[in-house]
């Protein structure tokens, strides 16, 4: 039997690289237990091909591999350490890697010699592309603003945010950019950050956010858009909550419950009403987004960190089975169906026929008649002496 295909990939704190199968519930860790260091914890993963046969795993001391999941082996090892920093974000952009590094050196990676740097500041927590123009990338970390780049132009951002005014008490609002996605279809960025805030910018209106309100009080560690929704937006926070939010209401349009701790990564179906997300809790979790409901819980042993959502859905050989079994089944249909119904005519024609009927009072023993009736006189004459003696006293 075919082993079952995996729909979703998570990435471990200890450098495991694990297959889930969602519609059999069944997972397995892809990489051998004997690598399972903290050294080589998966900090980010990305698709290494639009056909999804390719997983590049970006590791915490800055090495990459390449998992095929045709050939379901890891063909290819190799390492961008620039400096002692911790691998952020990775890219695959025209079969060239890009790396950002926590020290804010991102890289786009001709060979291991040949590369194009962008310095893109201090404490960089996130780095991400526009799927509509994958050259143009965002980047923003703590105390490093939201900024902007071309990789064809790197000496300087085409575009760099600048900070909200001060507080009611006049004081600097801090500035901690953990997570930035582009809206669908759009130039516009929705960023969360450590303050539990949650921003629009728009670089064709103005430096400042479009739009700036706040969620729960935690640190929104988790980010999504969802399909084509250009005013809809997922984030999960430390706390173990994951909302959708309504990015023009500026408000929480529904949340998902069944979490036990925090959120580290959320990613939408591409085609269907489906999240999926992990976290501190070791559990992968698919919702619906539309009724709310968990459809799936895994439990998968170690602190996740993030996840690629595969867009098949049903494995291959679920639906093989079933068009075999359907068709297996009409075959049994035609051929054995006459002789059936004629064997179960024949056993019903010569079954014995039994007659019940209830006996009436005449047939039934006049012994057994008598005895009752004598039980019954005995019973009343104790319960007559009985009444008399409770006047008498």
């Amino acid at each position: 039997m075919a082993a079952p295909m995996n729909n979703v990939f998570v990435g471990s704190e200890i450098g495991l690289l694990k297959g889930v199968s969602l519609p059999k519930s069944k997972w397995e860790n892809i990489n051998s237990l004997e690598g399972a260091k903290k050294e080589n914890e998966i900090t980010t993963l990305c698709w290494g091909n639009d056909n999804q046969t390719e997983i590049c795993l970006g590791l915490k001391c800055q090495k990459v591999r390449t998992y095929d999941t045709i050939s379901k082996e890891f063909s290819d090892e190799t390492d961008f350490h620039v400096d002692d920093g911790r691998l952020r974000g990775l890219l695959k952009i025209d079969n060239n890697f890009v790396t950002a590094s926590s020290t804010g050196v991102v890289r786009l990676w001709k060979d291991v010699e040949d590369f194009t740097e962008i310095q893109a500041g201090k404490d960089l927590y996130c780095m991400t592309n526009n799927p509509v123009t994958p050259n143009v990338l965002a980047t923003g970390g703590k105390e490093n603003e939201l900024k902007i780049w071309n990789l064809e132009e790197p000496e300087k951002p085409t575009f760099q945010t600048k900070n909200v005014k001060n507080d009611w008490l006049n004081l600097r609002v801090p500035v901690w950019v953990i997570q930035t996605r582009f809206l669908p279809q759009s130039e516009k960025l929705v960023t969360t950050t450590g303050h539990h805030q949650i921003r629009v910018y728009d670089p064709k209106a103005q430096r400042r956010p479009v739009l700036d309100f706040t969620y729960d009080e935690y640190p929104i560690t988790a980010l999504s858009t969802w399909g084509s929704q250009d005013n809809q937006v997922l984030v999960g926070n430390t706390q173990g909550q994951m909302a959708l939010i309504d990015l023009r209401k500026r408000a929480m349009v529904q949340q998902y419950k069944g979490f036990a701790g925090g959120i580290r990564c959320i990613q939408c179906h591409e085609s269907l009403p489906l999240v999926a997300s992990c976290g501190l809790d070791r559990y992968l979790r698919v919702h619906d987004l539309e009724t709310r409901e968990l459809l799936h819980k895994v439990y998968l042993k170690s602190k996740l960190n993030c996840l690629l959502f595969g867009r098949k859905w049903e494995s291959e050989e679920k639906t093989e089975t079933k068009n075999r079994g359907k068709q297996i089944n009409v075959i049994k249909k035609e051929e054995v169906g006459e002789d059936n119904e004629e064997e179960d005519e024949n056993m019903w024609e010569q079954m014995m026929v039994v007659q019940t009927r209830t006996k009436r009072k005449s047939e039934v023993p006049e012994e057994i008649i008598g005895y009752s009736k004598k039980k019954k006189m005995q019973r009343t004459e104790k319960t007559v002496k009985g009444m008399k003696k409770k006047k008498e006293l």
